[in-house]
């Protein structure tokens, strides 16, 4: 099978072809700030049976400010206080009703409550103890979709307390456009990368889009382990905006359970990710390497990059496609180039340097600029195919599953969250740990690599009459086919 990996990053579009565990073909578009015509050159250069993808662009447009404002609405319950989840969104209404902690529906919200703002918002509508019963949040949302961009609910996300499932929805609400347009512009998509490293569905992808966040660096990972044969090591990402600096454990990344992301205590495993904005098309000023980024003067643009300054440096040549002396010319305009490329790659040098300090295993380089930094900081070893590292992680992904199972006995079903399905049990009948876990792998359906099981007996008038039990299922990412190496 000829398996295609994609990788859409602030810059460039990378994709690669694997066949039989090998590298088959590769391409690199530069976007050019486009989206659409760079896939869709990509995809018309390369041939395959399956495409998988992961993408930067939610992260870029979030450390933008170029996502959709949130009207969040919230139907918390008794006992618990919103205000601190107020300013999560940029708007934020309170509703009364709830759901039990067994998933009763107590009092019902009234939709007509909620009043849309103007246009161009999305939607986000969290309700405690949702991922049990999601009928509150279900209404809401079926009454106000046409009102808004995108909307959210809670109630996909199968674990987490009530304000990190609150905030999970809000940030995956800001960045839901952008992950369908960019999903809409693949056309068919048979896997996307999660920010854990494990592939999932496109339709789980918007179900929670928050998943998504951090799905470029893990793919650096999961393609580092593949080319490498390495388990553990410290991978250095060079892209235009940031290098990403990732570990990996047992060949796939550090997992960061509940992981905080632009600020935002989500209910999401993600990709344990540090990201330095030293990415090669930053834009310099003479005194310091700003945030904003620029095409490479070197490569057509007008503002000096980080780029420009290893190209004066002699660290990076960017010919046939490249021209090195528009980089001195740009730099000269902030003064002596070899001086300023000097000051500016020590700058980087010792920033990179203190990230490496603490660490006593392999660093390993990806991206374009991969050799370029590797031979500045005299650190590390470069991964082969650098450029498209990311896109082989993509297409070597293994799929990842996660699922919470809730069984209460009493009332005589279980279900799986975040799916939704309802099943039978047998009513009042306490099970062993053994059995819940059997119960709940074959009402999730898939086989799990981890499992956690809490429960509990209910008792009423001193007379036992069920039991409550919460079962965690995860399947573990990593890399599916096995290393050429």
């Amino acid at each position: 099978m000829r398996i295609l990996g994609l990788d859409t990053g602030s810059t460039h579009v990378d994709a690669v072809v694997l066949e039989d565990g090998e590298v088959e073909d590769r391409v690199k578009v530069p976007r050019d700030g486009k989206l659409l015509e760079p896939i869709r050159r990509a995809l018309r250069t390369l041939d395959a049976d399956e495409r998988r993808v992961s993408t930067t662009l939610p992260i870029n447009a979030l450390t933008r400010g170029r996502t959709d404002p949130v009207h969040l609405v919230l139907i918390p319950g008794p006992g618990l206080d919103p205000d601190p989840l107020l300013d999560l969104a940029d708007r934020t209404d309170v509703l009364p009703g709830y759901v039990d902690h067994r998933g009763e529906v107590v009092e019902e919200p009234d939709p007509d409550a909620v009043e849309p703002p103007e246009r161009g918002y999305a939607l986000a509508v969290v309700a405690k103890y949702s991922h049990r019963n999601a009928d509150l949040e279900r209404k809401i949302i079926e009454a106000h979709r046409n009102a808004y961009v995108e909307t959210i609910p809670g109630y996909h996300l199968p674990y987490g307390n009530f304000p990190r499932r609150v905030a999970t929805a809000v940030l995956g609400a800001r960045v839901k456009r952008i992950t369908r347009r960019f999903l809409e512009a693949l056309g068919r998509v048979d896997g996307v990368l999660r920010g854990d490293g494990g592939l999932q569905t496109p339709e789980e992808a918007l179900r929670v889009p928050v998943n998504v966040l951090h799905s470029g660096p893990a793919a650096g990972v999961l393609g580092a382990a593949y080319l490498t044969g390495l388990d553990d090591f410290l991978l250095a990402d060079v892209g235009g905006a940031t290098i990403d600096i990732t570990k990996a454990r047992d060949g796939r990344p550090a997992i960061e359970e509940g992981a905080e992301l632009f600020g935002y205590l989500t209910a999401v495993r993600a990709a344990n990710v540090r990201s330095l904005p030293y990415g090669g098309n930053v834009v310099l000023t003479g005194e310091r390497i700003t945030d904003d980024t620029a095409t490479p003067a070197c490569y057509g643009g007008s503002e000096p990059t980080l780029t420009d300054a290893l190209v004066v440096a002699g660290y990076h040549d960017p010919e046939p496609d490249g021209d090195p002396c528009k980089s001195r010319r740009v730099l000269r305009e902030l003064g002596d180039p070899h001086e300023v490329a000097e000051d500016t790659l020590e700058t980087l040098r010792r920033e990179l340097l203190r990230r490496f300090e603490t660490y006593d295993g392999p660093v390993l380089w990806a991206g374009a600029l991969a050799p370029a930094l590797r031979e500045l900081t005299g650190v590390g070893e470069v991964v082969p195919y650098h450029d498209v590292c990311n896109a082989v992680g993509c297409a070597v992904a293994r799929r990842a599953r996660e699922a919470v199972v809730y069984v209460h006995t009493e009332r005589g079903y279980g279900h799986v969250a975040p799916a939704g399905e309802k099943f039978e049990v047998d009513r009042g009948r306490v099970y062993s740990r053994e059995e819940l876990a059997e119960l709940a792998t074959e009402a999730a359906g898939f086989e799990p690599d981890e499992i956690r099981v809490r429960a509990f007996e209910i008792v009423r008038g001193g007379v036992r009459v069920g039991q409550w039990a919460e079962v965690y299922l995860y399947r573990t990412p990593g890399v599916e086919p096995p290393s050429p190496g």
